[in-house]
């Protein structure tokens, strides 16, 4: 036979119903407030790991640029080292060439000075050709050689350069105006130097004339030489076409 239950007891059972069901469902509403933390708390500590692993990457990173840093500064300063000892070898070397400089200098300038006298005495007795232009040339040597801000090097340079300037009068034609007297009379002359071999001129009115190295004078010339001479002047005033020159020569010994 069932039994049924009264209305007072139905309202009980409810409340007892109501009354267990209330904790449950605090209960799973703290669980789930528990796990979101946890959650959060997770997320958290992993935006610190990873924050932890990238600082640890850069730290890496960082340490690797100054391992290199430092392997580049030992190679530099090894190489500086070797620069620094060949400085010193040079140094070293310098100074020891300094030593010798004094007698290099004291065998050196009385050469340079004999040059210049043999340079003298070449001009003086050759052909009469360019006098001014030829002893102001020997005049600044001796200005160069009396200089104390000269160098010996400098020195030789220029009397090499004279040396080449007189050895460039042997290999070449030349014609300039001169005025030079003539009975008693100053005349303006076309001159002709053919090399060393021979000095002429030829005056306006078609005289000729050689210079004599015996006598040290001029010595007048044939009127045939005239037409070869006005040629050769022609000739190296780039109004002719190059020829075979004709010049008067003589006979001469070097003693």
């Amino acid at each position: 036979m069932k039994k049924l239950l009264s209305p007072a007891r139905s309202v009980i059972a409810a409340a007892l119903i109501a009354g267990l069901a209330i904790p449950a469902h605090a209960q799973l509403r703290e669980a789930l407030t528990t796990g979101e933390q946890a959650t959060r708390k997770a997320e958290q500590v992993q935006d610190q790991i990873n924050q932890l692993d990238d600082q640890r990457t850069d730290m890496v990173r960082e340490y690797r640029t100054l391992l290199q840093r430092r392997d580049a500064a030992e190679l530099f300063a090894r190489q500086q080292e070797l620069v620094v000892q060949s400085q010193r070898e040079e140094v070293a070397s310098l100074t020891e060439q300094l030593g010798s400089i004094d007698d290099i200098t004291a065998q050196t300038v009385p050469m340079l000075l004999g040059m210049v006298e043999d340079l003298k005495m070449f001009v003086a007795a050759d052909l009469p050709f360019k006098k001014e232009e030829r002893a102001a040339r020997l005049e600044a040597l001796d200005g160069v050689m009396k200089a104390p801000n000269v160098t010996p090097a400098e020195q030789y340079r220029l009397i090499m350069e004279a040396y080449s300037a007189e050895m460039e009068y042997g290999r070449t034609i030349d014609t300039w105006q001169e005025e030079i007297v003539i009975d008693g009379n100053p005349t303006t002359v076309d001159m002709f130097l053919y090399g060393r071999v021979s000095l002429v001129y030829l005056t306006p009115g078609g005289k000729a004339a050689r210079f004599d190295r015996a006598t040290g004078d001029w010595a007048p010339l044939p009127n045939s030489y005239v037409a070869d001479i006005r040629r050769s002047v022609r000739v190296a005033q780039g109004k002719a076409q190059q020829v075979v020159l004709f010049a008067p020569v003589q006979k001469f010994t070097v003693q």
